[in-house]
């Protein structure tokens, strides 16, 4: 049997409708709410505790259904375009059952922490850990708050907007590996480091 997309696309739009007016009668009273240009929900949290309690409080809406977490992200608001805070901390949240989207946005000053949600879905804990490497946003109570993708070694937050674009931090103890080199060349580059450390 075909499936009619005009049906299927009017049921999602209707589901979308009541997602929406679900949050802004329950929780846009005194929290901004605003659509994407998909027509997505964003509401903003007060601050970051009210932003896990609104990630808790959709797990248990009957009404919205979020179930999985897609990303936490973040990004530099420097030039406070978003409002008075360094940092838009992002979380993108999904209902498997309805297939809508709610998206979480909440400011925040530049050494305030962030509240960890990896309590609430163990998948967050990479993605916590991305945005502080990236960001230097920490998150409290975090059960292993360290790089994830940057060497340990590395100083500065990649994606900060005042980090140079082509600045690169070499460290001395770095093997020089090349890809076009063969196994005999890394082989040998490899050697020499090792006697070198050894001296």
């Amino acid at each position: 049997m075909k499936t009619n997309s005009f049906a299927t696309n009017a049921a999602f739009l209707e589901t979308q409708k009541l997602v929406l007016a679900r949050l802004t009668e329950k929780y846009a009273t005194d929290r901004k709410l605003e659509l994407d240009k998909l027509s997505e929900p964003v509401l903003w949290a007060k601050n970051p505790e009210d932003a896990k309690l609104l990630v808790k409080m959709f797990t248990l809406d009957e009404k919205i259904k979020v179930d999985f977490i897609s990303d936490v992200t973040a990004y530099d608001n420097v030039d406070q375009e978003d409002g008075e805070g360094r940092f838009v901390l992002v979380y993108q949240l999904y209902s498997t059952e309805l297939h809508t989207r709610v998206r979480v946005k909440c400011l925040l000053g530049e050494h305030q922490p962030a509240q960890t949600i990896s309590d609430l879905y163990s998948g967050a804990n990479w993605l916590e850990r991305e945005v502080y490497d990236m960001y230097g946003i920490t998150f409290a109570n975090h059960p292993n708050l360290r790089r994830i993708m940057m060497d340990e070694r590395f100083t500065g937050y990649p994606l900060r907007k005042e980090y140079p674009i082509k600045q690169r931090e070499p460290f001395k103890d770095n093997i020089d590996f090349h890809l076009g080199a063969g196994p005999l060349q890394v082989t040998n580059t490899i050697s020499q480091a090792a006697a070198e450390g050894e001296k």
